[in-house]
């Protein structure tokens, strides 16, 4: 109970501090001119497209307030020039840093001027001022640009920590940002910073090495890293900076290599597991002569596959075959011993919810799809054994979360509300109605990079109701499942 808490906490404690204190999540004030604001409006969508178009930043739109800006129009550069107003905005986008731009138009020229401001509405990040002749959107907003890149090198971090499980750190990471498997990364915790005497401009950061590592896993805007070494006693925690290390031309080249293999065999696409089941079924039907009910051991295999269409959708199948004999649990069949032959088929495809991202953290999955159980029994009219299926469109919700390193807690629950009976064997009467229910829980371990050992509950119910001689037929599967699951 205490992890399940103590996971809660890490998760809501990223975003309020993501929200905040990023200065990567970033976004553009109305640009203002001595004009009539005719080029700066175009500026300013010139400056929004390539901060949206760009990695770097995180870009928030100020659309939502522009119609509050439009009524200080006349005044608008003076009130921006206010802090309580700009940490009305940062409050209202929930950003780290706002880009102010202003344009004072001279003979034949512009006087350009770009400051990036912190979150509390007063110090400058960024301040750059130059003047511009024969001015037009291409030459200011070419200048503009120039800046921002110039500012991009100067951020004081390339991520930050946005979940922690033992040595392992999950952290965000500028997707134009070079970085590769076996790369070296430092992890330091902000202290304060110097200010400009005159400027107010920050010139310095000052922070605290906490620990260095190596990733073992990335994609586009996050990475998952092993801490090597610890340089403080202090616990690494969400929020946290991460400084990638410059990457060589010549070990750029080694982790090519790695990067070629990895991309290969370890989870990019998907994963296959293969499964053993055995467990406990049952049989019940309601025919004239009274209730009877079957049970047995039954065993066999299962294959499933999840294919990852992208980061949060994804398509998914499986198939099982089980196998076993049933003999007389209560009541008076006429066959005292028969053998089953079930199966199951799935299709499915749905939404990965990621809140810590997909390395790390739990995982909420929302699907669809169709199912198809099938149940072939030994023949029986008066009992009302046969064969016979139920099938239809399947409802799904599951989610994993962390248990401790290398090993995951999961659970699934699946309804099939609009059911089809088929009964095979014309055994039964019409169908009145059908239900069908399925539970899964386990654990699964990272037994090596590529492959995770799986072990779980599966609980199936599925019957229906009939007008006829026969009123009722029910199946109940309670399966312990061992197997392994492939990355590819």
């Amino acid at each position: 109970m205490n992890k399940l808490v103590l996971l809660f906490t890490i998760i809501l404690s990223t975003n309020l501090y993501a929200e905040k204190f990023s200065m990567r999540k970033c976004s553009l004030l109305p640009v203002t001119d001595t004009a009539g604001h005719a080029l700066g409006y175009r500026v300013y969508e010139r400056l929004e497209d390539y901060l949206k178009e760009g990695n770097w930043c995180d870009y928030e739109s100020t659309a939502s307030l522009l119609t509050v800006f439009s009524k200080y129009r006349e005044r608008l550069a003076e009130h921006l020039e206010d802090p309580n107003v700009l940490r009305t905005v940062i409050n209202k986008l929930q950003v780290g840093s706002l880009i102010r731009v202003d344009m004072k138009f001279l003979v034949n020229s512009v006087e350009l001027e770009m400051d990036i401001v912190g979150e509390n509405g007063i110090d400058l990040y960024f301040k750059e001022k130059t003047t511009i002749k024969n001015p037009n959107v291409e030459n200011v907003s070419n200048q503009l640009v120039t800046w921002l890149e110039t500012y991009e090198q100067s951020l004081p971090y390339d991520g930050q920590v946005i979940g922690v499980l033992g040595d392992q750190v999950t952290f965000t990471v500028s997707p134009n940002k070079k970085k590769s498997i076996g790369q070296k990364f430092s992890i330091r915790r902000y202290k304060n910073k110097t200010r400009h005497k005159l400027l107010n401009t920050v010139v310095e950061w000052d922070s605290d090495e906490l620990g260095e590592g190596k990733i073992f896993n990335k994609d586009s805007k996050q990475a998952l890293g092993i801490i090597k070494v610890y340089n403080s006693n202090r616990k690494i925690k969400p929020g946290d900076w991460v400084i990638l290390e410059e990457v060589t031309a010549l070990n750029n080249l080694g982790n090519k290599k790695f990067d070629d293999a990895k991309e290969k065999t370890f989870g990019k696409l998907g994963t296959v597991s293969i499964n053993m089941k055995i467990g406990s079924s049952s049989l019940g039907t309601s025919p004239a002569a009274g209730s009877v009910k079957m049970s047995g051991l039954t065993y066999g295999l299962s294959i499933e596959g999840e294919a990852w269409v992208t980061r949060n959708y994804f398509v998914a199948g499986e198939f099982s075959r089980t196998l076993g004999n049933l003999t007389k649990d209560s009541g008076d069949p006429d066959l005292k011993n028969v053998s089953v032959s079930n199966g199951v088929l799935k299709v499915t495809g749905g939404y990965k919810y990621l809140p810590m991202g997909f390395f790390f953290g739990p995982q909420v999955n929302l699907y669809a799809g169709y199912v198809n159980y099938s149940y072939n029994v030994e023949r029986s009219n008066s009992d009302g054994f046969g064969s016979n299926s139920l099938s239809g469109f399947l409802l799904g919700v599951g989610g994993n979360m962390p248990l401790q390193r290398g090993m995951r807690i999961y659970a699934k629950g699946e309804i099939v509300p609009f059911s089809k009976f088929n009964d095979d064997d014309n055994i039964f009467n019409s169908n009145k109605d059908s239900n069908s229910l399925h539970f899964e829980a386990g654990a699964t371990f990272k037994y090596a990079p590529e492959v995770t050992l799986i072990g779980g509950i599966e609980i199936t119910n599925n019957s229906a109701d009939f007008s006829g001689t026969v009123s009722e037929v029910t199946y109940r599967d309670t399966m312990l499942k061992l197997g392994a699951l492939f990355s590819y």
